[in-house]
């Protein structure tokens, strides 16, 4: 019988001390303060490159504002058109090659055009290289890129059939958007 004494004190000395080892892991509360680096860089340098191409049609292109911010200007205050104020009212004005978004960073990403504002943002469509002839804009298609690839947008703005006059600002802002195609 003192065996079997002995054998249950232990059993129970060993459940207490398991259970004591071992714990339930819960908490209340956690405040953990971390450094975080985080700095901002010009759409030239920016993991997700927005700049002219160097090709006729980025004398449209600019990179200055806040933040050395990429800048289209077909208005009448863009200082390199020699005459034009603007585009041509009932026509289709195309601008090939006007800027490369390049993928800088690590993942592949998938990049698109997510808005558009202005009081005719329907009327410009930015395509890639790569579907500009298909008739798929960016924002209906988007375009892959694998880290370091680089892909060209053209500019195409329609004004056929709509009531557009001199001074009208057909665009804007442009907000495009790249997300990894797989996880971390």
């Amino acid at each position: 019988m003192a065996n079997r004494r002995k054998f249950i004190a232990g059993l129970g000395a060993l459940a207490t001390g398991s259970a004591a080892a071992v714990g339930t892991g819960a908490f209340t509360s956690v405040t953990a303060t971390r450094n975080v680096d985080v700095e901002v860089a010009g759409d030239a340098s920016a993991y997700l490159r927005l700049e002219g191409t160097g090709d006729s049609n980025s004398e449209y292109v600019t990179s200055s504002g806040s933040g050395n911010a990429l800048s289209i200007d077909l208005d009448s205050s863009n200082a390199t058109a020699e005459e034009g104020n603007g585009v041509n009212p009932d026509a289709v004005t195309q601008l090939d090659d006007v800027f490369t978004i390049e993928n800088q960073g690590t993942q592949e990403v998938n990049v698109g055009l997510s808005s558009k504002s202005g009081d005719h943002s329907g009327l410009v469509k930015f395509y890639t290289d790569s579907n500009a002839y298909s008739g798929d804009a960016l924002g209906s298609t988007d375009v892959t890129l694998s880290a370091g690839d680089p892909a060209t947008i053209s500019i195409e703005i329609d004004t056929e059939g709509h009531s557009v006059s001199d001074g009208n600002k057909l665009l804007e802002s442009v907000t495009f958007n790249a997300e990894a195609t797989t996880g971390n």
